[in-house]
């Protein structure tokens, strides 16, 4: 079984899919609510774990009753998870709108930065390494190491942070986000200096797909019931492509069909589902 570490942000999220949006008066009413799983870390690390990956979370929650419904509905998911504890768990409200769009309101507490967990039994025979900017320090520690023993280390790029650019250094690959892009002068602009980093480079760019230096994956066309978590399940289907030695094409054409039907669904995919949407559009993975 192909294993791989995600490491970064866990958080408990409580979705309300609105009737309205934006609301017109002091209340708006809510068709459905859910809790869920948030943060880029923790929602890759599920969809790896249902696409058959040995997944394993490295992140942060609190000592309350949060971060053991948090660690309990990670394992229920079959994710192996390896939490340092601090004072609370962070919380987000997730607003959908009846389009399929989502708003975040993150709770964010203060939490341990420096990583101690034992990193070797960690990496022992890991297939790739996926970050988020989340926790940098932890990420960069992490991700010397497993360079070190040549694992290949997936980097979710979104935020324009010298903490989260220093990631690069540790990377084999980076997937950014199209609205970390528009800051940097543009998608080209971007991928440009990244490539001059001495990484494989792709930008996300949601429904026109994605775009990397020689060229562009399109996005499938679905009918759109939830974009949440969708660049994050991308990412973990991206690290499992790669893990699996799959050319970077092939892993961006792959977790483009994953990331379509969490969008579809409104939860994440498992193999067999993935296998035969792609084989209904005449392509294999």
């Amino acid at each position: 079984m192909t294993k791989i570490l995600t490491l970064g942000w866990a958080c408990l999220d409580q979705r309300y899919h609105v009737e309205q949006f934006p609301p017109t008066h002091s209340r708006t009413g809510v068709q459905t609510y859910r809790e869920a799983i948030g943060g880029p870390a923790a929602v890759a690390a599920i969809a790896l774990a249902r696409l058959g990956a040995e997944a394993h979370l490295v992140s942060r929650r609190g000592d309350d009753a949060a971060g053991e419904r948090l660690r309990q509905m990670l394992e229920a998911e079959r994710v192996k998870t390896h939490f340092q504890t601090g004072s609370a768990t962070p919380v987000s409200a997730v607003l959908v709108t009846p389009e399929g769009e989502r708003y975040i309101f993150p709770y964010r507490p203060e939490l341990p930065d420096e990583l101690v967990l034992n990193v070797e039994p960690l990496l022992n025979n890991a297939d790739a390494l996926l970050l988020d900017g989340r926790w940098a320090s932890a990420g960069y520690s992490l991700g010397q190491a497993a360079r070190e023993r040549g694992i290949p280390v997936i980097l979710d790029l979104d935020r324009d942070r010298d903490d989260d650019w220093r990631l690069i250094q540790v990377s084999t690959h980076v997937v950014a986000s199209e609205e970390l892009a528009l800051k940097k002068g543009g998608v080209d602009q971007l991928l440009a200096r990244l490539q001059a980093l001495d990484v494989f480079a792709a930008v996300t760019l949601g429904a026109d797909g994605v775009a990397f230096a020689d060229g562009h994956v399109a996005a499938h066309k679905v009918h759109v019931r939830d974009t949440t978590g969708a660049g994050d399940v991308f990412h973990g289907a991206f690290a499992l492509a790669i893990a699996e030695d799959k050319k970077e094409v092939q892993a961006l054409e792959f977790a483009a069909a994953v990331a379509a039907l969490h969008c579809s669904n409104a939860t994440l995919p498992r193999l067999a589902e993935v296998q035969a949407f792609l084989a209904s559009r005449g392509t294999h993975f």
